[in-house]
């Protein structure tokens, strides 16, 4: 029997667990996450805005992995390559024969003073939990003072988390406004970033730009923040300061910080592997989604972490350990992109995606729900029915 230990319970831990799971070989699967729960990291923004319940997105491991898999909640502190051994914080060394890395993301904050101390992140659910009550708290103190500097919210950088975290910040503010007595207009929102989605076309960032803008957004852009404090951020090359009561730092993620830790060859956090999914130092170490970094053929450059191209590296990696284990030949990593969306609050999107064959832009509503199934059909693939329905 073959010892297999998953650590990460994120998008790409699970889908592994799940094949791993129906195998035909002789296989002892263990997975490791820090916490009880698996959480949708594609919804965290909208815990961070307030818009929705963290419970809403959370997910206990043991209801939805197979009873096949062992389940232990603990902390990855090191992998030990050489020894074949992770260390855990409660449990000691833990062995294996195979790898599956799929520890996940962290903030990327490229050094920049002040952005992990006084700068709001949103990668998991403790910090986004955190954040809608720091946001709840600067708007109860606005109602007891009037003060306008409590009505002040920017974020940091122009990409998907961002982007997202807006949309859903304009659509709570008719709700906040009502409850804490300002007009709509006396919230000033502010994003400060080098560039707008750049993952989009010009006319797609221009719909979400502006569709923004006309809800009150205030966009400086090509300009990076170099440094925040509790009650702003200084940005640009003239070190311009702008006041604001809640800072989301949202510019970037790397990979696990134990990824580094553990002396691999790494560029933010994050390790080059073989066509298998495995490593050239450690071909029994499968390395899967935010830990990972996959060329992509076409253009050459690294695949950009997403929830649904987690999902295809941990089903290419389960499949060649199946091959590996059976003698067969490697699988190479094929990803057929289903798109990429990025939402606009909850009702309004921008999506690119691949329908039929064919490449469709469309923004608006429509695109709203293009997002929603692709969510659904990756929940199935995680868990299947139970996780889907409950989503």
């Amino acid at each position: 029997m073959k010892k297999v230990l998953v650590i990460g319970a994120g998008f790409a831990g699970l889908r592994a667990c799940k094949l791993l799971a129906k195998s035909k070989q002789d296989l002892e699967v263990t997975l490791v996450d820090r916490t009880p729960y698996h959480y949708d990291s594609t919804q965290l923004y909208r815990v961070a805005a307030g818009s929705i319940a963290p419970e809403k997105i959370m997910f206990r491991i043991e209801d939805i992995i197979s009873p096949k898999i062992k389940f232990i909640q603990d902390e990855v502190q090191v992998i030990n390559g050489k020894q074949n051994t992770v260390t855990l914080a409660n449990h000691g060394d833990i062995s294996y024969d195979y790898l599956f890395n799929a520890l996940g993301f962290e903030p990327e904050t490229f050094n920049t003073p002040g952005a992990d101390t006084d700068g709001l992140q949103i990668s998991n659910i403790e910090n986004s939990s955190r954040d809608a009550k720091a946001l709840q708290d600067s708007l109860a103190k606005y109602a007891q003072t009037k003060d306008p500097k409590y009505l002040s919210i920017l974020t940091v950088g122009g990409g998907f988390t961002s982007i997202e975290l807006l949309g859903e910040l304009v659509h709570m503010v008719p709700t906040w406004a009502k409850k804490y007595g300002f007009q709509p207009n006396e919230l000033k929102i502010t994003c400060v970033a080098p560039a707008f989605l750049g993952m989009f076309n010009e006319k797609q960032s221009t719909y979400a730009k502006r569709y923004l803008e006309k809800k009150g957004v205030n966009f400086i852009l090509g300009s990076n923040v170099n440094k925040v404090t509790d009650d702003g951020v200084y940005y640009g090359q003239d070190n311009q300061f702008l006041p604001a009561a809640n800072i989301f730092w949202t510019a970037g993620v790397k990979g696990s910080d134990v990824i580094a830790a553990s002396g691999y060859d790494q560029h933010r956090n994050r390790v080059a592997v073989n066509d298998d999914m495995s490593l050239q130092a450690y071909p029994n170490q499968y390395l899967i989604g935010d830990v990972s970094a996959v060329k992509d053929p076409t253009s050459g450059q690294m695949y950009p972490t997403t929830a649904q191209i987690s999902i295809y590296e941990a089903s290419n990696a389960v499949a060649n350990l199946e091959n590996k284990l059976a003698g067969k030949s490697v699988a190479p990593f094929n990803y057929h992109s289903l798109g990429t969306v990025c939402s606009l609050g909850p009702h309004n999107a921008v999506a690119d995606v691949s329908m039929l064959g064919l490449n469709v832009k469309i923004n608006g509503f429509i695109a709203a729900v293009v997002k929603n199934i692709i969510f659904k059909r990756s929940s199935y693939e995680l868990s299947g029915l139970k996780m889907m329905l409950q989503s």
